[in-house]
């Protein structure tokens, strides 16, 4: 069956608000367990940018995770800052750490995006500053969870600013694996060779913009090497050189495509490279591709 794909502004701007999810229960596979993970940390009360915790512990509860900590940072009278959560499966022994993502509502995650002045950073080289004062807003609480379960398989997975906050958090605490989708450059050489010896899966959809900045050479950033696993248009999933000749040609198609078939709806994000940062959309071809 073809896997589905949104353009829907609603699936871009409230990850959460209509999703369901695993409808198919708990995955077998790591990476549909955690790009869902990183889907569900966007789940928000309905008057404030807190986390929705009774319906985070539901969902796990539904695939047997025994336990959830939350870490936020609030920092207005909305509840603002920085948020993530800690699920573990204490029969399994696997804890999975996840970050949320940007908040279209939430001003304090712009100025985490847009504050890319480098920073010098312990564990290697120089990191965005936005990146890793959005993590250390809630790491202190984050670490001392994961020291208590000291022993289980951990996890670190995001989306978009999630995924730079995981990715960050990987230098300090380095987990079995960090899965990450639509995750923007991190650091700079020194950064990501702190990071060599780290299993990275990292998702990119086909022309998710986020995925390209900061612009590859600004004041160093750069990607962590290796393959990527990218999505193209046809949704299928890929492990792929980052510099293969295939990318760019499936992305002007993807955009040619997009611009007959959703920029003009009432309702849809007017641009492709928006709308593939949408988590549904890594979401739907993660989940079809595993098992």
């Amino acid at each position: 069956m073809p896997v589905p794909y949104s353009a829907d502004k609603d699936d871009l701007y409230f990850p959460a608000r209509r999703a369901v999810f695993f409808p198919a229960g708990r995955p077998d596979s790591d990476a549909a367990l955690c790009v869902e993970m990183a889907r569900l940390a966007y789940c928000q009360l309905d008057d404030s940018l807190a986390l929705d915790q009774a319906r985070i512990r539901k969902v796990l509860g539904g695939i047997e995770f025994t336990d959830c900590q939350f870490f936020e940072s609030p920092t207005g009278p909305r509840g603002g800052g920085s948020h993530g959560f800690l699920a573990t499966d204490e029969d399994r022994k696997i804890g999975v750490l996840s970050f949320r993502g940007t908040n279209a509502g939430d001003p304090s995650d712009l100025m985490d995006d847009l504050d890319a002045v480098p920073r010098t950073w312990k564990p290697g080289g120089n990191v965005h500053s936005g990146f890793a004062g959005a993590l250390l807003a809630i790491w202190d609480s984050a670490s001392d969870a994961l020291a208590a379960i000291r022993g289980f398989r951990l996890l670190f997975t995001g989306h978009s600013l999630g995924a730079a906050m995981a990715t960050v958090a990987s230098t300090l605490l380095p987990p079995a694996s960090l899965y990450t989708f639509g995750s923007p450059r991190v650091g700079d050489e020194g950064f990501v060779k702190s990071l060599a010896e780290l299993d990275n899966r990292r998702y990119v959809d086909c022309c998710d913009l986020v995925a390209r900045v900061p612009p590859e050479g600004m004041l160093g950033y750069m990607h962590i090497p290796g393959d990527i696993f990218y999505i193209d248009l046809d949704r299928d999933v890929e492990k792929r050189d980052p510099r293969d000749p295939y990318i760019g040609t499936d992305q002007a198609h993807a955009e040619e495509e997009y611009l007959a078939d959703y920029a003009w709806r009432i309702g849809d994000v007017p641009l492709r490279p928006l709308a593939d940062h949408a988590p549904v959309n890594y979401v739907l071809p993660v989940t079809a591709a595993t098992p």
